[in-house]
């Protein structure tokens, strides 16, 4: 017999327990060979780690952190780092992380390092979001503290929150840029929450208007209040710009509606002067666009001899946006923030389905703002951030968007964001119908007028169908009349020009009804390639915003003769435009098109020949699928007789989802496991 298993003292299942907690912790941690900070304290919290360690923040001096004007001190913008020359018989540059200095043990090092922080914050209130903000004030009193118990938690629930805080890693950017070296461990840390930043701290950001097209009596407000602080006209502009300056608005909303009403009680201002002296001291083209805009809307504002000047001044807005990879000064600067824009657009609408396209594209034009301002102004640096950071994180970004398909709210900021190539050229352009008479463009050079010419085709052609009329109350400058500039300015050329123009205006009219539309989309075949085009065009633009052109469309798309005739015949960069229409217009409008659409577009690429027209036909399959969660169109080619085909590109396919794995949000991961499933040949 055994002897009787005697029952465990509280002491010893004390000591059973503590064994049983090291040994978790022991193969929780096997792997690292190092733990940082804020592990340690998370350890130390829970009473997972009492061996010694080296002192956080213990060879900082105080006295510099407390300084801001200290002689030591690097003149850096404010931010989340600190540098200071040490005084050690070899002087070395010191890399304070302020956040890191939270989980000091030295209540002093802790004090110092919030009171940096603070300061930022007195400087500059939105230098945080206020999720960040709120958790600092929860938790101050704790931080600086002495219990351990105390200070260790709400160390880590602060550093958390700055860890998180897009607006911290904005600063940590640009802190990290402006060094000579560039700080690069920093800038690895920073840069990376820049270009993806959190969901949950993108969305505690209040921008003074959320969603302008639902919320003109906020605008007004806004307007208003610039104009009753500004104490002159260059206060006036800045303020503008910070709160509104990053989208082209109405007239109505505008900078110059603003400029007009401060001028009704500030009298003897040299309006010119001190626009354009605000304009070319401020940083990117974006206040060269407002400031135009405030005299082609109020051209007696222009003194007689400088009309030279301003048209200079429009056409480095309209032309130089207008020539993809010109090397004209400023190109690069438009299309950064257009590109940087989308990116984000992209970026946030695979990570927060079902919502307002408004908002999100709103929050993507003001964070593109911010992030462009990051970079040096100068066209070289623009190019290189542009290629570098930029290109990368777009082409990221819209593969997940397209793999997410997600169901967006319509709006025509929205469709602005995706589908027009230079959204401020054409609004500049827009804003001038007006009073284009009073600019008197017959009398400028030769040059002036061939460019801005060029400018009002090239731009009217890809707004089609721009507005003929404008909209009784327009939040953007894009939803008044181009159709005014375009037939005023028509009047200044030759007959040959002139009829080019009227022509222009008319087919944007026709377009502009979705019945003519879907006539237009039926008879595609028996349209020159040019006219493809721009039936392509308009169709893009209408699916962005109007719901009626789908139930029409969809009547066309059923016709297995059309898709026969149309979609599988037709140049690849037309197919490839409509079928990127047909998957806009389902995401809008499931039911028939989440069945239907995936087995339309499987039809013409079992028929397809050639091999690059297949691909793509293929992958549109993937995304109409993945956009109706569906697998039958798939697994109808990968089963048919046609499967071998597909081999090739279904291993790319598969090969790239598993290389960007981890950059899928959750909910797009789990839609992508069920078509992965069933993603190979029979």
């Amino acid at each position: 017999m055994s002897p009787e298993e005697q029952p465990l003292s509280p002491e010893e299942m004390s000591k059973v327990l503590r064994v049983m907690q090291l040994q978790m912790r022991n193969n929780a941690l096997h792997h690292i060979e190092r733990i940082g900070p804020r592990t340690l304290r998370v350890l130390q919290d829970l009473n997972l780690f009492d061996d010694e360690s080296k002192p956080v923040g213990d060879d900082i001096e105080i006295a510099v952190l407390r300084n801001a004007k200290h002689r030591r001190r690097e003149n850096l913008p404010d931010g989340p780092l600190i540098l200071y020359i040490t005084e050690d018989e070899e002087p070395k540059r010191m890399v304070v992380e302020l956040p890191l200095l939270l989980f000091s043990e030295i209540q002093k090092v802790r004090e110092a390092s919030l009171q940096c922080i603070e300061r930022m914050v007195a400087t500059n209130p939105s230098a945080l979001t206020p999720k960040t903000m709120a958790m600092i004030e929860d938790s101050r009193d704790d931080l600086v503290s002495t219990p351990p118990e105390k200070w260790r938690s709400a160390a880590v629930a602060i550093s958390d929150a700055l860890c998180d805080d897009v607006l911290v890693a904005l600063h940590g950017t640009r802190q990290s840029l402006a060094c000579e070296p560039v700080i690069q461990d920093s800038l690895n840390f920073y840069a990376p929450k820049v270009l993806h930043p959190s969901i949950s701290s993108l969305d505690s950001i209040n921008l003074a208007v959320g969603n302008p097209e639902k919320d003109h009596e906020s605008l007004v407000k806004v307007v208003s209040r610039i104009v009753a602080d500004a104490d002159s006209l260059a206060e006036l502009c800045s303020s503008y710009f910070e709160k509104l300056g990053f989208l082209p608005f109405a007239p109505q909303y505008s900078m110059a509606e603003a400029v007009n009403s401060w001028l009704a009680s500030n009298k003897d201002v040299n309006v010119w002067e001190e626009v354009w002296q605000w304009a070319h001291a401020a940083r990117g083209p974006g206040p060269r666009y407002h400031a135009c805009s405030v005299f082609v809307l109020h051209p007696h504002l222009v003194p007689e001899d400088r009309l030279p000047d301003l048209w200079k001044e429009i056409v480095g807005v309209v032309y130089e946006l207008d020539k993809e990879g010109s090397e004209e000064a400023g190109h690069e600067a438009w299309a950064l923030r257009r590109d940087l824009a989308r990116h984000y657009a992209y970026h946030l609408e695979a990570r927060l389905p079902d919502n307002d396209g408004a908002n999100i594209a709103c929050l993507a034009w003001w964070f593109a703002e911010q992030v462009a301002a990051l970079f040096p102004d100068n066209p070289e640096a623009t190019k290189f951030y542009g290629e570098s950071w930029v290109k990368p994180a777009l082409q990221l970004s819209s593969h997940i968007w397209l793999t997410a398909s997600a169901s967006i709210q319509r709006s025509f900021l929205r469709y602005m964001t995706f589908s027009v190539l230079s959204p401020w050229a054409s609004s500049l352009l827009t804003l001038m119908g007006e009073h284009l008479g009073m600019l008197a463009p017959g009398d400028q050079t030769e040059e002036i007028q061939a460019r801005f010419h060029h400018a009002v085709e090239s731009n009217g052609i890809r707004c089609l169908p721009f507005p003929t009329e404008s909209a009784s109350d327009p939040t953007f400058a894009l939803e008044c009349s181009m159709a005014e500039t375009v037939l005023k300015w028509s009047k200044y050329q030759p007959d040959e020009h002139k009829k080019v123009l009227e022509q222009l205006v008319a087919t944007s009219r026709a377009l502009g009804n979705t019945e003519n539309l879907c006539a237009a989309l039926r008879k595609f075949d028996q349209s020159s390639l040019a006219d493809q085009a721009v039936v392509a065009i308009a169709l893009k633009a209408k699916s962005y915003t109007d719901p009626q052109v789908a139930e029409g469309v969809w009547e066309v798309v059923l016709d297995a003769e059309w898709r026969e005739r149309v979609l599988a015949s037709v140049e690849p960069q037309v197919q490839d435009l409509l079928i990127e229409v047909l998957s806009i217009l389902q995401g809008g409008n499931r039911e028939k098109w989440f069945s239907l659409l995936p087995h339309f577009i499987a039809d013409l690429c079992e028929k397809a020949e050639n091999e690059e027209r297949r691909r793509i036909l293929f992958l549109y399959v993937l995304h109409t699928s993945l956009g109706s969660d569906t697998v039958s169109a798939v697994r109808r080619l990968l089963r048919g007789d046609q499967k071998s085909r597909f081999v090739e590109i279904v291993k790319e396919y598969r090969d790239r989802v598993e290389a960007l794995r981890a950059d899928y949000p959750p909910w797009v991961a789990s839609k992508l496991r069920g078509l992965i499933a069933n993603l190979h040949v029979v």
